[in-house]
């Protein structure tokens, strides 16, 4: 398997930042991208999913944000957006990796099979999620978690940007579930648990 430290060198020169041709940027994105799945497709990568599974859905609070997204010494250099250094980093579905955007687009990938994609050219922040799911396929709004379900919460009033969160109802022994709620937060995976009184 490559190292951490050959994936970030891939990634760096997907940047335009340290890499001014567009089609060798998109190598160098491809490869790194290919590692990550090559790493999921693993033995070891379906040892860890699938350990964290019960009755093919997930609940038990472990992060399975993949590698090398969840890495801390993964593209882990200053950040620059700007056009003439841009050096963020991001997933296949565009939104920028150790992001609640990210996390809960990989979850969405995890329990699907498919990453949600969009369809305009505007950031994904997470105030644009209700738009962006139901560009994605996902235009369902519900007022009541039930058990058995994965959701989406979006609150576009946290900070400046918005937050995404991933809600699990896997309480099969109860009739009111208990929802494990995660998310990526200042680049961190966050989890929680609430009852679903409070999410109604």
């Amino acid at each position: 398997m490559v190292t951490i430290e050959q994936v970030n060198e891939w990634a760096r020169l997907s940047c335009p930042k340290w890499n001014k041709n567009k089609l060798s940027r998109r190598h160098y994105r491809a490869k790194y991208r290919n590692a990550a799945k090559e790493y999921w497709e693993s033995p070891e990568g379906q040892r860890i999913t699938e350990f964290y599974k019960y009755d093919g859905y997930l609940g038990t609070g472990t992060n399975t944000y993949p590698w090398p997204y969840r890495e801390p010494d993964f593209a882990n250099w200053a950040e620059d957006g700007s056009d003439d250094g841009y050096n963020l980093i991001s997933d296949q579905s565009g939104c920028v990796i150790k992001y609640a955007t990210s996390y809960c687009a990989w979850k969405i990938f995890e329990a699907t099979g498919t990453w949600p994609q969009k369809t305009s050219s505007e950031r994904l922040d997470a105030k644009r999620w209700l738009q962006f799911l139901a560009e994605a396929g996902y235009a369902k709004v519900v007022n009541h978690p039930t058990n058995n379900h994965h959701y989406v919460g979006i609150n576009p009033d946290e900070g400046e940007w918005g937050i995404v969160v991933w809600f699990e109802c896997d309480d099969i022994f109860t009739l009111k579930p208990n929802i494990l709620v995660s998310s990526y937060i200042n680049k961190k995976y966050q989890i929680w648990y609430a009852n679903s009184d409070d999410y109604t």
